[in-house]
C-alpha cells in the first residue's frame, strides 16, 4: 500500500512509499519538497486527559502568591540614599514616591504600549526619564523575571522587553 498526496507546490498527486511517511520528499513533477504524511493505520491515538479544574485553580493560586510575596519582598527593600533625600518628580512636577509608585509607571507604561495607547505611553515615560536610575533597576528586574508581574502576564514576554528597551531609549 502507498500514501497518496497532493503536492502543495503543482498539485499532482503523488504516491510514496509507506516507509516515507513522516519524512520529506521531492515531488516527480516540480521537484520541490512536500511532507509525506504517515498513512492513517499508523498513527497512535493519543490519550489526553480532561482539564483538571482543581489543579488550573491551584496554579493559579501559586502564581498570585508568587507575585504577591515579590511585591512584598521588593517593598521592604532599602531605599538606597540618593532617592530617599531627593524623591523623584513627575513631568508636571509633582513629587512621585520612590520605588512602589517608579514600578507602578512603568508597568502601565508597558500596559498602555500594549493597548496602544501612545499618547499615555509618551507620558508616562516622560515621569519615568525623571527618575531613570531608579527605573532602570524595575526594567532590569522586570526583563528578567521569570514571572511578571500579574498586570504583564497577558503580554508575551519578546514584546514586553521590547517595550522596555523602547523606553530606555527615549
Amino acid at each position: 500500500m502507498s500514501i497518496e498526496l497532493h503536492c502543495d507546490h503543482c498539485g499532482k498527486l503523488v504516491r510514496a512509499p509507506d516507509d516515507a511517511g513522516g519524512k520529506h520528499g521531492k515531488c516527480p513533477s516540480c521537484h520541490q519538497s512536500v511532507y509525506i504524511p504517515m498513512p492513517s493505520d499508523q498513527i497512535e491515538p493519543l490519550d489526553l486527559a480532561p482539564v483538571d479544574e482543581t489543579e488550573e485553580r491551584e496554579r493559579a493560586r501559586l502564581l498570585k502568591e508568587s507575585q504577591n510575596i515579590q511585591r512584598n519582598l521588593m517593598e521592604e527593600r532599602e531605599l538606597p540614599p540618593e532617592l530617599a533625600a531627593k524623591p523623584p518628580r513627575s513631568s508636571a512636577g509633582q513629587p512621585l514616591p520612590p520605588r512602589l509608585d517608579m514600578e507602578t509607571l512603568v508597568i502601565e507604561y508597558a500596559l498602555a504600549m500594549a493597548a496602544g495607547n501612545l499618547e499615555q505611553a509618551e507620558q508616562l515615560a516622560a515621569d519615568i526619564h525623571s527618575d531613570m536610575p531608579a527605573a532602570e533597576d524595575i526594567v532590569q528586574r522586570l526583563m528578567l523575571d521569570e514571572l511578571p508581574p500579574e498586570q504583564l502576564s497577558k503580554i508575551p514576554r519578546p514584546v514586553l522587553v521590547g517595550f522596555f528597551k523602547q523606553l530606555r531609549e527615549k
